[in-house]
């Protein structure tokens, strides 16, 4: 027994009969090796069609070598077909995936992949005339291994079975005119996956671009549908295409507050402060990646419509049914190191304008009428670093006030204390006392 049938047998052991629509899904040890069976229910096959129906699939599917078809064979006793086997593997349908691990689709490429294969594999049978007719997460099946999407029976074989015995317990899954005697065709397959997309995003959330699409697949009437899987495949990925993320305006409120607590901070004052210990550097070159070029293939001190083109691109190739949320971190990372590095450097020269011994000699309402200015250009400088990064409006400016911050000390660290009028009020009052001490010398 090699190492695969080992882990095959060790996890048949675990378990038990899965109910498809057609029958019963389990695993059976015949020769010392474990085969995939199954048994179909006897409702569905004491139907006087079920046996030819399961000839002309077996028949069909033997003209199929795509990876995402299982092929069978069926096993025939004294009453005719009873059951089938299934070709070797381990699968598992996509309810008992997310039954035993319901955080998968927030990991990785789960989701768009399983839809992407899905899609791209009904179409192809769609084009051969078959429809699966109901894409139920019970009714479909995945390699276990690595979540490959795997197809077994296809409703359209079993049309004149009793549609609503052979579909109990999943009726949703399937379009009404199946259940009412309607054509069976590509708009059906197109109701069934729709069904599935709502279903598999249920514990996520539905993304807004694609309840356009769920809501017309799955319509009542077919004619109000997409005319066929690969219409409704295309749309979704036009409107993935099309999906940007809204950058709102930046707020400057915790700015300004900064500014106006910086500007009471360095009034004349006669008051001893304590100040932090000032940093090196604002923000250091290590806190930016070695490679920062890595981001969307740019320098962090590219300018902001060079960045802006460049993200556009970027958002174009990369959008799709979901990021995944390891790669959205460092995608976000990475922006945030482009804004941090080049609102520092702007920022800089913008603050140096304001405090520096000149403009701290000036009058007051000099100060605040330069106090205001500075406000107005560091938060404009924020909104479009903001969009060309499209970076959230509040990580943005979280991001702004710890630089505003570390250049507010580093300029207080910077100064001449003089230039706070706490030393020149001192010596003011030094040589005061000094003078009148030398008069009342005299007057003795």
């Amino acid at each position: 027994m090699n190492f695969e049938e080992l882990i095959e047998t060790r996890d048949a052991r675990k378990t038990t009969k899965v109910r498809l629509p057609y029958g019963y899904f389990y695993k059976r040890l015949i020769d010392g090796k474990y085969s995939n069976f199954v048994e179909f229910h006897d409702e569905v096959a004491d139907n006087i069609f079920f046996q030819k129906s399961v000839k002309e699939e077996y028949e069909a599917l033997a003209g199929i070598d795509q990876k995402e078809q299982l092929h069978f064979m069926p096993n025939e006793g004294d009453d005719g077909i009873y059951a089938i086997a299934v070709e070797v593997g381990h699968y598992i349908t996509v309810e008992q995936l997310l039954h035993d691990d319901p955080a998968i689709v927030a990991r990785g490429e789960f989701i768009k992949t399983t839809l992407r294969d899905l899609m791209a594999f009904t179409s192809y049978l769609n084009e051969q005339g078959i429809y699966h007719v109901c894409f139920a997460p019970s009714n479909i099946l995945l390699r276990k291994n690595d979540q490959a999407v795997r197809l077994l029976c296809h409703g359209s074989f079993y049309t004149k079975l009793d549609q609503d015995v052979l579909y109990d317990g999943v009726e949703e899954f399937v379009a009404p005119e199946v259940f009412n005697g309607g054509t069976i065709d590509s708009r059906t397959d197109v109701y069934s996956l729709g069904k599935f997309i709502s279903y598999i995003y249920e514990s996520s959330g539905l993304p807004l671009e694609l309840k356009r699409v769920v809501e017309k697949a799955t319509a009542e009437n077919p004619e109000d549908r997409y005319d066929s899987v690969e219409t409704m495949r295309k749309m979704i990925a036009n409107l993935t295409k099309a999906r940007r993320t809204g950058v709102t305006v930046v707020a400057a409120i915790a700015i300004a507050l900064a500014v106006v607590g910086l500007f009471f901070y360095l009034l004349p004052s006669p008051e001893v402060v304590e100040y932090v210990k000032p940093v090196d550097e604002p923000i250091p070159d290590e806190m930016v990646e070695e490679d920062p070029d890595m981001l969307l293939g740019i320098g962090a001190d590219a300018d902001s419509a060079t960045i802006a083109h460049i993200v556009e691109l970027q958002k174009r190739r990369k959008d799709s049914l979901g990021m995944s949320p390891g790669k959205m971190r460092e995608y976000n990372a990475k922006a945030e190191a482009i804004f941090r590095k080049q609102f520092t450097k702007a920022a800089d020269a913008i603050i140096s304008d304001v405090y520096n011994t000149n403009q701290m000699n000036a009058s007051e309402q000099s100060f605040n009428a330069k106090s205001r200015t500075m406000t107005e250009r560091l938060s404009k400088l924020q909104d479009e670093l903001c969009k060309s990064t499209t970076l959230s409006r509040d990580r943005a400016s979280g991001i702004a006030s710890q630089v505003i911050e570390q250049l507010t000390e580093k300029k207080k660290a910077e100064m001449d204390k003089d230039y706070y009028g706490v030393k020149k009020q001192k010596e003011e009052q030094e040589a005061e006392a000094k003078k009148s001490q030398e008069e009342a010398k005299k007057n003795e």
